[in-house]
């Protein structure tokens, strides 16, 4: 009986002392502490320096919103946490030191405030009862300084309050950048006082495409509308600020601007009066060159610019079909006044005139790896999504880059195979690939590296409706970026990760965040050989059992268990379903699969 008490408490221990190190993304370095201190006998916070104040109110705000009780802000030498600002350390870095019966964190602003985020992940992983005991010193640091999420919500509209519980998810994951997409030809998104058709023609369309009828086209017969109020804009631009985070705005051109030409017909080539667009993809019309409409787009850009405060402001550049443009007398007669030598190189001069301007106005710009075609702009940024070619060309040219390849980061991408899964745009792209991404490409020079920023995850929303949904499609994904991003080359690797978002599901559940449990899906690997087919079913976890059927029925506790040793062997036509347990309970999807032997 001694024995095996002593196994519980050194498990037990055991368990404790890698408490520090559930945290999502990983943190840099743990040491061991000279001191411990129970998690649960934290009970106030407070600093002696007032520029740390806020910070305090909302990491309370986080609690009350995790259903966990707030800190009482007040002095202690027992039982606080005490926020201690060191201007010494480099930005957004933090510490986490336990000193006597208090926490100590300190950093500079953005540096206490990851700090509190990480203590707010371990007190909303530990479950009621249990005594949590801290007992590690945390030194913790970025790899990129750009760690940013994008949401799309020119397809559909989201309203702010959700737009700021998806601020607060970038934020407890230690992101730092909010890129807005709030135009598009299916949706004007932003108020501009100047042109109140943007909003008032440009924010509505008739319908939309019901899923991919595409060919023959047909749409569901729903008024879609929604913008946002400069007043709301600059409240969600506040809030994203206190939680540290910079709100990026785009505002598509050249091309994406059907929604924009349904309002002011006249900053079209042909002038013609459109509709905004109610199928996906990208329209033919597009922003004429000409320079009553390159100074209607810096109308637009000087309210944008005065409603945020980001260093970049997002043009988009992307996708901008030359049709219109070649049957354009306007445009190009302005192709030989520049003397251009075809549309790619009058897009490069469309973008100039918005980057000369933009930076006049101590910004930059920055857009998609399209901008490069005819010639980058001088002081433009690149956001490469088109794969890495287009960052690992802009580096070279001394740009700065922000990596967003399909490949890894496009969330609107499926994440299971399963039959189950929501309606998406296309594409595979589960979440150990979403792990296994470097921004930094291998063919880029040490100096040529250090012009990328980072990278960020896109979330189109074609086919997201709702608010959870476009939770569920993010999360976890974007946990997996958060510690691609932060931790960078010192993140542990996949095994370790997924261990650590059981625990951080916990967090998740406790805000009310709809995200997606594929991370125990089941996966298979299927042979034929002659007239016999093998299956090897895997799973991420090993703590539980696969449970499968062969008679058409979804599996339960009572199916047949799966063994690893000994995979299924199958010598003819067979329905094959297979689902991961654990206590009782399925975790992921069901897995269907047909065996067609010969």
């Amino acid at each position: 009986m001694r024995i095996y008490r002593f196994l519980i408490v050194s498990l037990f221990l055991l368990h404790i002392q890698s408490f520090a190190q559930t945290t999502i993304p990983f943190v840099q370095q743990i040491n061991a502490a000279s001191s411990k201190i129970s998690l649960a006998s934290i009970q106030f916070i407070y600093t002696e320096d007032t520029a740390l104040l806020q910070e305090i109110n909302t990491f309370n705000i986080f609690l009350s919103n995790a259903n966990k009780p707030s800190l009482k802000i007040k002095k202690s030498d027992t039982a606080a946490i005490k926020l201690v600002w060191n201007e010494t350390m480099k930005d957004e870095a933090y510490k986490i030191e336990l000193v006597g019966k208090n926490i100590h964190i300190s950093g500079k602003k953005n540096g206490v405030f990851y700090g509190l985020m990480t203590l707010f992940q371990w007190m909303t992983q530990s479950v009621d009862k249990q005594n949590f005991v801290l007992r590690n010193d945390i030194y913790d640091f970025p790899a990129f300084t750009w760690r940013g999420m994008h949401l799309d919500v020119s397809r559909h509209f989201f309203p702010t309050g959700f737009i700021k519980k998806y601020i607060d998810i970038l934020a407890m994951h230690k992101m730092n950048t909010f890129h807005w997409h709030l135009t598009d030809d299916q949706g004007w998104r932003i108020e501009i006082k100047k042109y109140p058709l943007l909003t008032g023609v440009g924010s509505k369309r008739k319908e939309t495409m019901v899923d991919k009828h595409f060919d023959p086209y047909l749409g569901d017969r729903t008024p879609v509308e929604g913008y946002y109020t400069q007043d709301q804009i600059a409240d969600i631009v506040k809030y994203a600020a206190l939680r540290h985070i910079t709100v990026v705005p785009e505002i598509e051109m050249p091309g994406h601007a059907q929604a924009a030409l349904a309002a002011y017909p006249e900053f079209s080539c042909n002038k013609q009066a459109s509709e905004v667009l109610t199928k996906w993809g990208v329209s033919e019309q597009v922003f004429c060159s000409d320079d009553q409409t390159i100074a209607f787009l810096k109308d637009i850009l000087d309210e944008v610019m005065a409603l945020f405060p980001s260093t970049y402001i997002h043009i988009g550049g992307d996708e901008v079909p030359k049709a219109s443009w070649k049957a354009c007398a306007v445009c190009q007669q302005k192709m030989k006044q520049q003397r251009l030598k075809n549309e790619n190189e009058l897009q490069s001069y469309f973008i100039r005139q918005i980057d000369d301007y933009v930076t006049s106005k101590g910004r930059r710009i920055i857009g998609w790896d399209e901008i490069l075609e005819g010639g980058l702009a001088e002081n433009a940024a690149v956001m490469s999504w088109r794969g890495e070619e287009g960052g690992i060309s802009a580096a070279k040219q001394k740009h700065h880059v922000v990596m967003s390849p399909g490949s890894h980061c496009y969330f609107d991408h499926y994440q299971s195979k399963s039959s189950d899964e929501p309606l998406a745009i296309g594409g595979f792209t589960p979440i150990e690939k979403v792990y296994s991404y470097n921004p930094l490409p291998a063919t880029l020079s040490d100096n040529e590296k250090e012009y990328i920023l980072g990278a960020q995850g896109n979330v189109w929303t074609e086919y997201m409706q709702i608010s959870s949904q476009v939770e569920y499609m993010a999360v976890p994904r974007l946990c997996a970026l958060s510690e691609v991003l932060w931790s960078g080359d010192r993140k542990p690797g996949f095994d370790n990760f997924k261990t650590r978002l059981r625990t951080h599901f916990k967090t998740l559940d406790r805000y009310q965040i709809l995200y997606a449990k594929t991370i125990f899906d089941i996966t298979a690997e299927i042979n034929t050989v002659g007239g016999k087919t093998t299956v090897a079913l895997k799973n991420h976890f090993k703590q539980g059992q696969i449970h499968y059927t062969t008679d058409g029925n979804p599996p339960n506790t009572m199916s047949a268990i799966y063994n690893e040793k000994n995979p299924l062997v199958f010598t003819q036509h067979t329905p094959l379903k297979a689902q991961y347990f654990e206590n009782g309970k399925a975790l992921g999807a069901v897995f269907t699969t047909e065996i067609l032997t010969k």
